[in-house]
């Protein structure tokens, strides 16, 4: 496994029901496929939308991770739901050691919870709960080159056995969500968006996702910016060779994209 280089991933978690398990679910089985094509990692560095700080790096380092409900209004089934995971205070302490290294002010904490971003799609992905996960905070006032050199920094552990996953949502409108219509095919501009981010995201075009706010329609697809700013982590941790690999793309609810994306070598040069 040291010789094979992990992807950085960036998926779009979607609402906290998107953990009930569906048949035929397309969304859900790119999760599986995802998991499918890639030895089981060492570990998963994640960074979620939902476990936000300030201007520091938190990491979270223990033995044994617990979940948190952290949504309200949603059905007594998805309150009853646990999923159980073993962390990494050895990958935790060496993330940290790098962060500091690369300039960053760094907390690492023993307490605290995974968040839906996070727990919601491991279900999908590693149902067992048998990879050690170790959270790592969204410094939300930091500046999206922060953010991109963070993923950066822990980049070189893709080839030493870890997965570096950012979980948000590549269109995150909440006010115009349209309960009605899961699968419809979602607002114009929304679609249209997603559409520039995957062509980004192809093109390589790493100084338009910084610069993101350029774009006329990101205010609308993203009322505020903590959802977006995961896929700039993912970014970040690219290495030379890499090509997008777009996993999942579509809307649901016309206004929440279930966009899942992965950086990685082509199958043609993957090391082993």
């Amino acid at each position: 496994m040291s010789s094979y280089r992990f992807p950085t991933v960036f998926l779009s978690h979607g609402t906290p029901m998107t953990a009930f398990a569906q048949e035929n679910d397309s969304y859900q089985e790119s999760l599986h496929r995802l998991a499918r094509s890639m030895p089981k990692p060492k570990a998963i560095l994640f960074v979620s939308a939902h476990s936000l700080s300030s201007d520091q790096v938190h990491i979270l380092k223990c033995d044994t991770n617990r979940i948190q409900h952290d949504f309200a209004g949603f059905p007594d089934e998805l309150y009853e739901m646990t999923y159980q995971c073993p962390g990494s205070p050895t990958l935790a302490e060496e993330s940290a050691d790098l962060f500091r290294q690369a300039g960053f002010t760094v907390k690492v904490e023993s307490e605290g919870p995974l968040d839906h971003g996070i727990w919601v799609p491991l279900v999908h992905l590693y149902p067992k709960g048998d990879v050690p996960v170790v959270r790592i905070s969204l410094p939300i006032n930091m500046l999206p080159a922060q953010i991109l050199k963070m993923g950066h920094t822990l980049a070189s552990l893709r080839e030493k056995g870890v997965l570096l996953i950012g979980s948000g949502g590549a269109v995150h409108n909440l006010r115009e969500l349209q309960w009605s219509g899961r699968n419809s095919e979602g607002a114009p501009w929304a679609r249209e968006f997603e559409a520039w981010l995957v062509s980004s995201l192809k093109a390589k075009n790493v100084e338009a996702i910084l610069h993101f706010e350029d774009h006329p329609g990101f205010q609308r697809s993203h009322p505020s910016e903590e959802h977006f700013l995961p896929i700039l982590f993912t970014v970040g941790a690219a290495l030379p060779g890499d090509e997008a690999d777009i996993l999942f793309q579509g809307i649901q609810y016309g206004t929440l994209s279930m966009l899942c994306f992965s950086l990685k070598l082509p199958e043609t040069q993957v090391l082993h």
